[in-house]
């Protein structure tokens, strides 16, 4: 999926670009920007950290960092001291890919600001629902049980979660950690609203799908220094993403699962500590069924619609990009000579019927004057600069010229859309 982020060493410059890693790191200077002391970091897909000091990232005895893909960043390898699997290598220093991402109060993801004070949610035992809003704290304590229920939740001091049998429960929900001063932003490295799950109590909420918003659980102010930290034996944080641009991600003993982090610093603690990173989502295409183009005599052509193709990315990936490839097969009447080459069938996309979410969205072949022949595979669609999830459906035209030699018959015939 990405690569980790990091500032160029010594040598020549590196460009950077967005990091595209499953965990971004994006301290620029600081030691051990990425600390593992001991515990575990598990990554499917890439880690960049992006800091230019000696001792970028360090594993200390006992601990492992280990990734699907490569782990590296401007001091790779010999600022990478400890156990990584596999080896560090020299990547150039990721841009921060949320740095475009409108927050609150200014987002239309983001709940309608109430008058001061806010209020808070303090949930001791029992149980309970809210809803989106503005709010000074939320509390979960002494085996208490809160849901929050679908939207964006901004926190002005402090999210808390604690005590074994505690549970913080939501589906399509975005936790966003302001500062004292909300709606206006938090100052430079200010320590506003922090996140602790602590305890033996338990988090599970997944981001919403679509919106502004998609992808993310949590988010922070990108001043907000103020930590997201799961602390304690058997706390346990189940999330989506994490975009903590000042502030460092801490699993002290608990556990934490995410879908991606892009974090200032991250760091594990004690034995046991355990963070996952592991994407989720899917890519995938949608196609037509049968579609019939009667008759017409050898040495004529005959076309018309195909039937609507949509490509769905539920990646969570930024930036994305996916590339939709059309192929065919030779038509055939099942007989010895009954064949039309594959290359007598011509294919434009047109233009996108809809699309959802940001990026390029560019038509393989606009009009029927790009036409091109299936005798090669072709490009139907592609998606570029994507950010996060991305929809795009087309209604395909065929041409097909029958050969002045062809024989009669009833033809048939596969057009494959695959997308990757």
């Amino acid at each position: 999926m990405a690569a980790a982020c990091v500032v160029a060493p010594a040598g020549p410059a590196q460009a950077q670009t967005e990091c595209t890693a499953t965990l971004c790191v994006l301290e620029p200077t600081g030691p051990e920007a990425l600390r593992v002391d001991p515990g575990s970091i598990q990554v499917t897909g890439s880690i960049l950290v992006n800091s230019t000091n000696t001792t970028a990232a360090r594993v200390y005895s006992g601990g492992s960092v280990t990734a699907t893909g490569t782990i590296g960043g401007p001091r790779a390898p010999a600022g990478f001291v400890g156990s990584f699997n596999p080896t560090p290598t020299n990547r150039p220093a990721g841009t921060d890919p949320y740095s475009a991402l409108i927050l609150c109060p200014a987002s239309p993801a983001c709940p309608a600001t109430p008058p001061t004070p806010y209020p808070s949610v303090i949930r001791s035992g029992g149980t309970a629902t809210a809803n989106p809003g503005v709010y000074r704290s939320i509390e979960v304590s002494s085996g208490g049980r809160l849901t929050l229920n679908p939207g964006t939740y901004v926190v002005t001091e402090r999210l808390l979660v604690t005590g074994s049998g505690s549970r913080l429960t939501g589906t399509g929900v975005t936790i966003y950690l302001a500062c004292s001063t909300y709606p206006t932003p938090c100052s430079a490295n200010a320590s506003g609203a922090f996140y602790a799950n602590e305890a033996g109590a338990t988090v599970t909420i997944s981001a919403p799908t679509t919106g502004a918003y998609s992808c993310l659980s949590l988010i922070s102010d990108r001043n907000n220094a103020g930590q997201v930290r799961i602390t304690g034996a058997g706390a346990a944080t189940t999330a989506g993403g994490v975009y903590l641009r000042s502030a460092k991600l801490l699993v002290d003993t608990g556990s934490a699962n995410l879908t991606r982090a892009v974090v200032d610093t991250v760091e594990t603690k004690n034995s046991g500590a355990l963070l996952r990173i592991i994407p989720t989502g899917s890519l995938s295409v949608t196609v037509p069924g049968t579609r019939d183009y009667g008759s017409t005599p050898p040495g004529q052509t005959i076309s018309g619609l195909l039937g609507t193709v949509t490509v769905t990315d539920q990646r969570c990936q930024t930036p994305s990009s996916w590339t939709a490839t059309v192929t065919a097969t030779n038509l055939s009447t099942g007989g010895a000579t009954g064949t039309i080459s594959r290359s007598n069938v011509a294919y434009w996309s047109g233009q996108a019927v809809t699309t959802t979410g940001t990026g390029t969205f560019t038509p393989g072949q606009p009009t029927s004057a790009q036409a091109q022949s299936l005798g090669s595979p072709r490009t139907a669609f592609t998606v570029t600069g994507g950010d996060r999830n991305t929809t795009a459906t087309w209604n395909p035209t065929l041409r097909i010229t029958v050969p002045p030699g062809a024989v009669a018959g009833r033809y048939t015939g596969t057009i494959t859309h695959s997308v990757a």
